[in-house]
């Protein structure tokens, strides 16, 4: 019998940050300006390092039956609420998909020069569908064939755009550039005060109105959300008592680093009235680079975000449907 390939703490861990992080979610933040730090902060200390906690000890717990969302709430109660549980964490990305995968379009379209094509239906539609029959295809090819792909393309299509925004943040303050975050117009009563001398102030706490802020902030939650979905391969560690928990907590570090740091630089470099959901990350870039004379890098950075997108995919693909 062919022996088992294992997969790494590292590898683990770069799988779970793909399947939690998305590029996509910087401009959603980014549009909080300064009461992102609120947002961010809460969905950390209250649900995602929670939620790494329980992970790393039920998967670490349950290594030697399977691991996993369906393991653990079969264990706790019965094989019909653990399928249940097992459905749900699969089904969710039903709507999940069709939004990442909107992403890696608009990605594609400015990698060729033609960014309207990010508002084209029929467009979005037909490359969600290729994209996601690929990497079905790829994740068919079993656990290592996944890792290695997902690992990589998390680095090269999430970690290194993500790091890329942040210098160039950077770099555009060191240059004297305008710092849009302290041009937040007075009409964007949820990010900003005015006071009785018509003063503009960034505002720090979120202006909760009403039942839409809530449900943002459970929005805000999603972003964090699937730092469990990898549970299943605990079994595939050398010593999953001990690494599980360690690709837990690695994951949930990568995962707040770039999130808190790559929407402040967007914020930074992107005027508030240009920051778009679906291309908003794009825009950021080219600002920056032709800034600098370096336009076709966004090209660039088009191309390697579709290929985090479509590791994100792989990742979820992979996860809950072993499960």
């Amino acid at each position: 019998m062919a022996k088992r390939k294992n997969i790494t703490t590292t590898q683990l861990a770069l799988m779970t940050a793909a399947a939690v992080i998305s590029l996509r979610g910087l401009p959603m933040m980014a549009q909080e300006e300064l009461t992102m730090f609120f947002y961010i902060f809460f969905a950390t200390f209250l649900f995602l390092i929670p939620a790494a906690l329980v992970g790393a000890e039920l998967g670490s717990a349950f290594a030697d039956k399977g691991g996993g969302v369906y393991t653990w709430v079969k264990e706790a109660f019965n094989r019909h609420l653990g399928f249940s549980a097992i459905f749900l964490q699969w089904i969710q990305n039903v709507v999940w998909y069709p939004t990442v995968l909107g992403f890696a379009a608009a990605s594609i379209a400015y990698m060729i020069g033609v960014p309207a094509l990010a508002q084209n239906g029929l467009y979005v539609g037909l490359f969600s569908i290729a994209m996601y029959w690929c990497a079905t295809l790829v994740t068919l090819r079993g656990t290592s064939a996944i890792s290695g792909i997902t690992s990589k393309g998390f680095l090269i299509g999430t970690v290194l755009p993500g790091v890329v925004v942040i210098v160039m943040a950077v770099i555009w303050m060191a240059g004297g550039n305008e710092i849009a975050l302290k041009e937040i117009p007075a009409t964007v009563s949820q990010v900003v005060n005015v006071d009785a001398a018509q003063h503009v102030h960034p505002r720090l706490f979120p202006h909760i109105t009403g039942m839409s802020d809530i449900a943002f902030l459970a929005g805000i939650l999603l972003l964090f959300a699937g730092v469990e979905v990898h549970a299943v391969h605990a079994p595939e560690l050398t010593k999953p008592q001990t690494q599980f928990p360690r690709a837990m907590f690695l994951a949930a570090l990568i995962s707040f680093g770039l999130f808190t740091l790559g929407a402040l630089a967007v914020a930074i470099i992107t005027p508030y009235d240009q920051i778009n959901l679906q291309s908003g990350l794009f825009t950021t870039f080219q600002i920056a680079f032709e800034r600098y004379h370096v336009g076709w890098l966004t090209n660039v950075m088009g191309l390697l975000v579709a290929f985090g997108a479509l590791a994100g995919v792989m990742s979820w693909i992979s996860g809950p449907s072993r499960g």
